[in-house]
């Protein structure tokens, strides 16, 4: 590219001193001493302009380029992804416990402090309110101050919350120390956005179905605890050494923190390619292979050299009058455009780099404030950027629509197996609001029975999520789902009961997972983090209403609880069909568009 400026702004931007010249630059002045110019390259110049040669690289002249995209599938999947896997499993099962220990814990407490039935509850509550809060806030912090860093902050605010937990000294203090654990299990939907940006396409589908065996795992896992745990243990202290019995995983997970990289990824993103090239580098001595051939630069600049070559553009002359606009970065090797240059009229604060001679500290932190604003602002936009709100909207509502399902699910488990209650047939006793029950072995089997009905949810997403997209897989899980709660209406000895609750367990859980696959395979890495926070936001909104539906409106109407939940059924079958963007094959993308 030949950019034609002033001497005097040469020296300015580039350093350029009068018979010298910097490396990947060429340049030549009207004074004496320019540099010698072959008859191809000298160029007719004008009064005192100078030009600056700048060459875009292509792949007929220069050495091979890659993305981290190509990186990850190049060199497939090995020992990295399974730490990785091993790391985000861990993950999932800390905060899996953190949840299923809530069905253990509220009853308990109710009998030891004598609480009314809406306090029982506003314990479960309190922590989804966290979750909501939680999963706007990690969204966004994510995206500015990286996958990793997120995640290390959110696991220890979690333990420290869950082991102040267990020793709360009254029922206010509770609630306090549960709302803080729920806001940082908000942000443990971060760990699919760091996992799956280290995924090969092809793997990656499955690997996040897969995840949800270690959710499946936790709760089996919380379940078992308290089986050993509770009856052996004399009460009061009983659900204390509970609680901090099941911290002990979010200790486990900071051990991985030392040996795991942050997203590549991230790195690209915040333009800190050196820094992704390194992480590039670390997963290839994991894997025991080689990077790709070449060197990391983002997608944008990929599409901008492989347009370059298709159309055999290899110079570009830009008359700028000496003004400088666009991202051009001095780097050792020849002068890359990242960004397109324009012409002064169009540029705009967010596109036009400002070069200072001079800086401060006081320039740095502001710039640095700055940044973080902009892109968070910039992360929430491209939700709703161009056609995306066709995605962003239908997604917000299957998010919330999907927990809603989910925890109805297991709420209505409890309500008529546990207690017996079968208002359509008459066949038990409403024992839903005696307040303190004793839970017995029975009890703490039945938990991890239901908590197995997930797996072959999860093994039916396995099998059809690759087969028939993310789309297909989600409304045909939303249909079953529909089928079995639509079953819970026919009056049936309670062993069918139980089945049909385990087949709407499962298929929703499998729904749920789909979900989570689809929604950051269709964002960019920019907004990919707060777009997973604000769902996940919206999804806690759901678990925040359905146990009115499913505890309080069950013993009073069962046929209009089944049918709010059917009803929801149909409509996120549509939902999911209405989605304009099928991810199946895709390879994750960088920027929007």
């Amino acid at each position: 590219i030949v950019l034609k400026m002033s001497d005097d702004q040469i020296e300015e931007v580039a350093g350029i001193k009068e018979n010298g010249s910097i490396e990947g630059v060429r340049y030549s002045k009207t004074s004496e001493n320019k540099p010698s110019l072959s008859e191809e390259e000298e160029e007719e110049i004008e009064g005192d302009n100078v030009e600056l040669i700048l060459p875009i690289r292509d792949s007929r002249k220069t050495s091979k380029v890659y993305t981290v995209e190509d990186a990850i599938n190049y060199m497939g999947f090995g020992p990295f992804q399974i730490i990785v896997t091993l790391f985000s499993g861990m993950i999932w099962v800390s905060d899996a416990m953190e949840v299923m220990l809530l069905s253990v814990l509220s009853p308990i407490v109710t009998c030891d402090w004598h609480l009314e039935n809406w306090e029982e509850a506003f314990i479960t509550s309190i922590v989804f309110v966290g979750f909501f809060f939680g999963g706007l806030t990690w969204g966004i912090v994510a995206d500015v101050i990286g996958r990793k860093m997120c995640l290390l902050i959110v696991d220890i605010i979690v333990l420290v919350f869950g082991l102040l937990s267990a020793i709360s000294p009254s029922y206010p203090f509770l609630l306090l120390f549960r709302f803080f654990a729920g806001f940082g299990i908000g942000g443990s939907a971060q760990s699919v956005t760091y996992y799956v940006e280290f995924l090969p396409k092809k793997m990656r589908g499955i690997c996040i179905v897969l995840l949800e065996l270690w959710w499946a795992i936790g709760t089996i896992f919380a379940a078992v605890l308290a089986l050993v745990v509770i009856p052996n243990i004399p009460d009061p202290i009983n659900w204390r050494v509970y609680l901090g019995l099941c911290a002990i995983p979010l200790a486990l997970v900071l051990c991985f923190f030392p040996f795991i990289p942050e997203s590549a990824r991230y790195y690209i993103i915040k333009g800190k390619y050196d820094k992704g090239e390194k992480v590039i580098k670390r997963i290839a001595w994991f894997n025991r292979t080689s990077p790709p051939p070449g060197r990391l630069v983002s997608q944008e600049e990929k599409d901008m050299l492989e347009m370059c070559e298709d159309e055999q553009i290899t110079e570009a002359n830009v008359e700028t009058d000496g003004h400088l606009t666009g991202h051009v970065t001095l780097e050792q090797e020849p002068l890359l455009i990242q960004d397109q240059i324009s012409p002064p009229d169009s540029s705009s604060p967010d596109d036009t780099v400002e070069i200072h001679v001079k800086d401060t500290w006081r320039n740095k932190i502001s710039e640095k404030l700055q940044e973080a604003l902009r892109d968070t602002r910039r992360s929430l936009l491209l939700l709703f950027k161009d056609k995306m709100w066709r995605t962003s909207v239908p997604l917000f509502f299957i998010w919330l629509g999907v927990a809603w399902l989910y925890y109805g699910a297991v709420l209505l488990t409890t309500t008529i197996l546990e207690t017996g209650y079968d208002p359509h047939c008459g066949t038990g006793n409403n024992t839903i609001n005696d307040g303190c029950r004793n839970l017995t072995t029975e009890f703490y089997t039945k938990i991890v029975w239901t908590s197995a009905a997930e797996f072959p949810g999860i093994i039916i997403t396995l099998v059809i999520i690759e087969f028939f997209g993310r789309k297909i897989t989600m409304a045909v899980e939303f249909v079953g789902t529909g089928i079995f709660f639509g079953l819970l209406l026919i009056c049936v000895p309670e062993i069918y009961l139980a089945l049909f609750l385990f087949g709407a367990r499962g298929f929703i859980t499998g729904a749920f997972q789909a979900v989570y696959v689809y929604t950051p395979e269709v964002y960019p890495t920019g907004a990919r983090g707060v777009s997973l926070g604000v769902m996940t936001s919206a999804a806690r909104v759901g678990a925040l209403i359905t146990p009115f539906i499913a505890q309080a409106l069950y013993p009073v109407s069962n046929v209009a609880t089944i049918g709010l939940y059917v009803g929801s059924c149909v409509f996120l079958c549509i939902a999911s069909l209405i989605l304009p963007i099928e991810t199946k094959g895709k390879s994750l993308k960088d920027t929007h568009g």
